[in-house]
């Protein structure tokens, strides 16, 4: 992938003679030597356990035959030690190759702690693949020293009866390479054993024992190896400046990539939903779609890591192992901390469960138009993406100038359905949120903006309410105490209620402020005229200096000559018995209709449906066309807007949560 946020700068290629690469290496790849053997190398495959060639091993020829030794001395970066051998075949007989598998295990005598080993491939590699044998030869000196050359898979060569191994060309195996590993760095992994060079001191490679032969000849090794490995993470780092940038991740190898991949695929999560809850929210959109979890697994493992939280992949692996199936269960074990332990940061804290696949939860898109004072008709447009309207969100979008109202629009039909299509994967339950100044609330029509299709309007697909961008911090307290009385979040007091302002009521800043600061209860005011009028803007500016969080209006206004209302008709009432002829009554009798099939944390869903009866009625004037309603949540700060508000919730007994 391009890089983006910093992430790592990828190498296509390395110098195979760096000390950076001998030394990691060195720490796996041992020199096999002992009294009168031929000598060569080998590597750890698990746990005081050493693989090389059955010719490595071997003792000087008597008779024409050659036997293996019985036992033999390692060394490698770090270590040294002796142990048994047990040779296939045990002997050799007359000239030529050492016969078929030309394989032999070292057992340590008692095996050292701690030292690396690399798993074994599962699959050959592919043809014209590059890879890497790694061993210890005296080609430029006396001393034998450790060495790495590149060579390509050329492909198999049979033989014998359903054997083969691999052919190898363009690179040196220099004499004294034989055992060692043909590593596969693009993947992490040993995909064979070396054998035997087509020419000494040329460069035209040779022939290497795939590693299958191992899980054939020795199955019980095979097993070991596949246990966790105390594995240095600078084997990983070297894998990523080795591979080829299209690889999925620097970390994984391709046998826990697929059983990774396979659980995840079987957990029930969502591509989408699974990404945006392993990557940081500062993150941003994925640079590719999000099709399938391969596209996901590609993501999080190339996504940068976050100071204030773990990397996205270990956040990827920790969700899909406590979703997975029990069948999977058993090839994750371990992951999250081996993972962690390449990455060189600790493993994340357990988290919790994530929801079941029929789990729905409130998924949100906020829109944010912040005009710069209250005649500009200039906005600044930012786009989030709520997976989870109680969890962080994300950015979609974010213009650094000022566009008209047109151009806004273009942005939001550029940009939003993708969004929408992201968090449809994750919840059924989409609310979309335009964030405006005050001054700009009742001004801006966002209800009658589209995604694509003009005679769609979105508040006609989704449930459309405003925000406010301009709360004065010193109204947070009763901000908060009123949405939370609204949701059922207080254990003392009244309920939440709602009451109308009349066309004609005193409201006055002064006395409405004293009216609502009467009213602790009320969570939701609403009032049958716009109060984008002159003489009408104080209604809306004092109730959210007074802390009201919900509010519901109508653009469509209220006449002049309407008969007087009393202030503080109380909406669960019953019948108003004021006067009829007033414009805004039908309004508020359709409000209260409405309510009847649900409550007042349902307003979002009950608005939306006031604006599709609008069209469906037929007829001009229903109080659905231009119905708005604020729904600001009190405890979702707008992003990079005001203070946190995730405070500590207050127990039933007074105390703070922890």
């Amino acid at each position: 992938m391009a890089e983006r946020f910093g992430r790592r700068a990828l190498v296509t290629g390395m110098d195979t003679g760096s000390r950076e690469l001998l030394d990691v290496l060195g720490g796996f790849v041992v020199q096999v030597s002992g009294p009168g053997l031929r000598g060569g190398s080998g590597f750890f495959v698990g746990q005081g356990l050493v693989i090389t060639c059955a010719h490595v091993v071997a003792v000087p020829a008597a008779g024409g035959t050659r036997a293996s030794a019985e036992r033999a001395r390692m060394t490698w970066i770090g270590g040294h030690a002796e142990g048994v051998v047990d040779a296939l075949p045990p002997v050799h007989r007359g000239q030529g190759l050492w016969g078929y598998p030309d394989l032999a295990l070292i057992t340590l005598d008692e095996p050292v702690p701690d030292h690396p080993w690399i798993p074994l491939a599962e699959h050959t590699p592919g043809i014209g693949q590059r890879l890497y044998s790694a061993g210890y030869s005296t080609i430029y000196e006396s001393t034998p020293r450790l060495g790495v050359s590149e060579v390509e898979y050329e492909g198999p060569l049979s033989v014998g009866d359903k054997q083969s191994v691999l052919q190898l060309k363009n690179g040196e195996l220099a004499p004294g390479k034989s055992g060692g590993p043909l590593l596969d760095l693009a993947r992490g992994e040993v995909c064979g054993i070396v054998t035997t060079t087509r020419r000494e001191n040329l460069d035209l490679g040779g022939l290497a024992l795939p590693v299958s032969a191992i899980q054939t000849q020795f199955p019980e090794v095979w097993q070991t190896n596949k246990l966790p490995s105390p594995l240095n993470a600078d084997v990983w780092q070297l894998r990523a400046a080795l591979q080829h940038e299209s690889a999925p991740g620097a970390v994984l190898s391709l046998r826990e990539e697929a059983a990774l991949l396979r659980a995840a695929q079987r957990s029930g999560l969502a591509p989408a939903a699974l990404y945006w809850r392993s990557v940081h929210r500062d993150y941003g959109e994925p640079l590719g779609h999000l099709r399938s979890m391969a596209d996901v697994l590609r993501e999080v493992a190339d996504a940068p890591a976050m100071l204030d939280g773990p990397h996205p992949l270990l956040r990827f692996i920790q969700q899909v192992t406590e979703a997975t199936a029990e069948e999977d269960l058993e090839a994750l074990e371990g992951l999250l901390g081996l993972v962690a332990q390449r990455l060189g940061v600790p493993a994340p804290p357990p988290a919790a469960a994530p929801a079941s696949p029929g789990t729905d939860r409130v998924a949100a898109i906020s829109v944010h138009l912040d005009s710069r004072g209250p005649d500009s008709d200039h906005y600044f447009l930012s786009i989030w993406k709520y997976p989870d309207v109680t969890e962080p969100p994300y950015p979609v979008l974010c213009e650094d100038r000022p566009l008209t109202l047109t151009e806004a629009q273009e942005r939001f039909r550029a940009v939003v359905p993708a969004a929408v299509g992201d968090l449809a994967e994750i919840s059924s339950d989409v609310l979309v949120e335009f964030a405006l100044p005050t001054a700009k609330l009742d001004a801006v029509a966002v209800d009658t903006w589209y995604l694509s299709q003009e005679w769609a309007p979105v508040s006609r697909q989704y449930p459309v309410v405003l925000r406010v961008l301009d709360r004065a911090p010193e109204t947070y307290p009763s901000w908060t105490t009123r949405w939370r009385r609204l949701h059922g979040g207080q254990t003392e007091g009244t309920e939440a209620t709602m009451d109308w302002v009349d066309c004609h009521s005193d409201v006055r800043p002064e006395r409405f402020y004293a009216w609502l600061q009467q009213r602790s209860a009320l969570s939701v005011l609403a009032f049958p005229f716009s109060p984008g009028a002159s003489e009408r803007r104080q209604v809306l500016e004092t109730a959210l200096y007074a802390g009201i969080p919900v509010a519901v209006w109508t653009r469509a206004g209220c006449t002049r000559d309407c008969p007087a209302r009393p202030l503080g008709t109380v909406m669960d009432g019953g019948s108003d018995g004021g006067p009829s002829g007033c414009a805004g009554l039908g309004f508020r009798e359709a409000v209260r209709a409405a309510l009847d099939s649900g409550g007042l944390t349902d307003l979002p869903k009950l608005i939306m449906k006031l604006r599709v009866d609008a069209v469906t009625a037929g007829r001009p004037g229903h109080c659905g066309e231009k119905v708005v309603l604020l729904w600001d949540d009190a405890t979702r700060k707008l992003p990079g807007d005001g203070p946190d508000l995730r405070i500590p919730e207050h127990t039933a007994q007074g105390g703070q949560s922890s």
